[in-house]
């Protein structure tokens, strides 16, 4: 654009017809106006109009040195409209994920008035390419862990997965359905033109300065083909034990058990209760020059410096129990099995913990005690399972209340005394601000059920006994349930009774 061409034209609105608070911004349109340059002039871009022009929301639309600025910075010719400083703000906090204390929203409105998460606008006149890049972009700024692109009858529909709930964020037309799904499939590696199986494929690229890989997964359904993206962002995640979110004396129990010589230490619980990121925390925790620990994993969800991680591979004869045994021949400390999912697997892992071996591995049980009876169930002998396993850990996730638009919730007495909580107990909610894009949320905490493998509980173990006897036998012996885990997050104000409820109704 030449000097001369440099002008604008204000619009003679004072303000847009449209709530400010519920428009949604594409990244291609943000990327034109730095977020220096929107904090420091009160601005953010908003759309391209049908004349071209770029319309930027201004506290100060009428300031020739602002719209000069923004426009050198864009290099568009700008269309100025009105809006409040403070709303902008909190507009610009939301767009460019920067959200602060001074941004976000405080406490007080009434619950009813509470809105549910900010949505991505489709943009018509932009290229498939821009929209399946916007689409990632804001799952990555949206800490989203995966992408449903879901198509209908009428239009496909995006949903994002943010701190374990689905929330809905776009609809593209029917028309564009089958291009974003090519775009997908070409940027994953797969055949496009298959489109009766299920493929598989992986997407690496680099968003915001990180470095993502995306596992991508394509389902046939009546509308056409189903895709998922799970999003794995290597940057973000520190496998930590103290990052768990477990207490002192469950932490020093689960530390203890991993550093034994040998033993079988089992996490159970639902898909997305962070098992995988228990375990990885364990291994990193154990990790050292002179252990070698292998893993045996389906998929590799991230790489761990220093540990020889292995991918199953069905399709070519590599399973999780094939694996095992080639491993042990490896010359192991500790083994990862990311899952025991059959009698071959689960027997050969044993094996292993009772011939000198640490062995980690995950369960898909309802709680702790249910772990040590699944395995009998699946074929293992019983002695075989309480001489091996040492520790079973069940865990579940639960949102964290927004610290930013947190406030005390008023509950009935009977509901807390159904809950066998106190009276008195002061329980939190929130009620949706700039920082946690409405939700009332921000983050997941862990609530973890840790039972030793005691001579009593294994005696029980040998017996043959029924969950319910060996659970009610470890809650004598000190063990600290699922549930009244849950309620502790609670009453201690880091999680709301909606979520609490969520888990109780899964785990009571």
């Amino acid at each position: 654009m030449k000097p001369g061409e440099m002008h604008a034209t204000v619009d003679t609105q004072s303000a847009l017809v449209e709530k400010f608070e519920g428009i949604s911004i594409s990244h291609s349109i943000l990327s034109k106006i730095p977020y220096d340059i929107a904090v420091e002039y009160f601005t953010l871009p908003y759309r391209v109009d049908d004349k071209g022009r770029l319309e930027v929301l201004m506290a100060y639309p009428h300031d020739p040195g602002t719209i000069q600025a923004v426009q050198m910075h864009a290099g568009a010719l700008v269309c100025p409209r009105k809006a409040g400083k403070d709303q902008l703000m909190k507009l610009v906090a939301i767009h460019y994920g920067r959200a602060s204390d001074q941004t976000a929203g405080s406490p007080g409105a009434p619950d009813a008035n509470r809105r549910g998460p900010d949505r991505l606008s489709y943009n018509s006149s932009a290229t498939t390419i821009a929209v399946v890049d916007d689409i990632i972009h804001e799952a990555v700024r949206l800490r989203a862990s995966d992408i449903h692109l879901e198509p209908f009858e009428r239009e496909m529909r995006v949903r994002f997965r943010i701190d374990g709930v689905l929330q809905e964020m776009m609809n593209i037309p029917r028309e564009r359905v089958p291009e974003v799904c090519s775009r997908v499939k070409v940027m994953s590696r797969m055949d496009i033109a298959e489109k009766r199986r299920a493929q598989d494929g992986r997407i690496r690229m680099a968003q915001q300065g990180k470095d993502i890989d995306v596992r991508v997964s394509t389902l046939p359904t009546d509308f056409g083909e189903k895709l998922v993206l799970r999003i794995l962002d290597k940057t973000s995640f520190e496998f930590t034990l103290e990052n768990l979110g477990m207490e002192d004396k469950r932490l020093g129990l689960f530390k203890r058990a991993i550093q034994m010589p040998n033993g079988i230490v089992l996490l159970t619980g639902p898909t997305g209760s962070g098992k995988t990121t228990t375990l990885y925390g364990g291994i990193n925790y154990l990790k050292k020059p002179g252990v070698n620990i292998s893993t045996v994993e389906d998929p590799i969800e991230y790489n761990i410096p220093g540990v020889n991680q292995t991918q199953v591979k069905p399709e070519i004869g590599v399973t999780f129990a094939g694996a095992l045994r080639t491993l042990l021949r490896q010359d192991p400390d500790i083994i990862m099995v990311g899952e025991m999912r059959d009698r071959e697997t689960a027997e050969i892992a044993i094996r292993a913990s009772l011939t000198g071996h640490l062995v980690l591995s995950t369960l898909h049980t309802n709680d702790a005690a249910s772990a040590a009876t699944r395995l009998v169930d699946m074929g293992i002998e019983p002695y075989l399972v309480s001489s091996a396993v040492t520790l079973i850990v069940a865990q579940r996730l639960v949102r964290r209340i927004c610290a930013h638009c947190k406030c005390e919730e008023s509950v009935p007495d009977e509901i807390k005394k159904e809950l066998v909580i106190q009276p008195g107990a002061r329980l939190y909610k929130g009620l949706g601000c700039s920082a946690c894009g409405q939700t009332g949320y921000r983050g997941r905490v862990g609530i973890f059920e840790v039972l030793p493998i005691s001579d009593t509980i294994r005696k029980r173990i040998n017996e043959k006994a029924y969950t319910e006897v060996i659970r009610n036998e470890a809650i004598k012996e000190g063990l600290v349930t699922l549930r009244e885990n849950a309620l502790a997050q609670l009453t201690s104000g880091v999680t709301s009774l909606e979520e609490v409820v969520r888990e109780i109704s899964v785990i009571a």
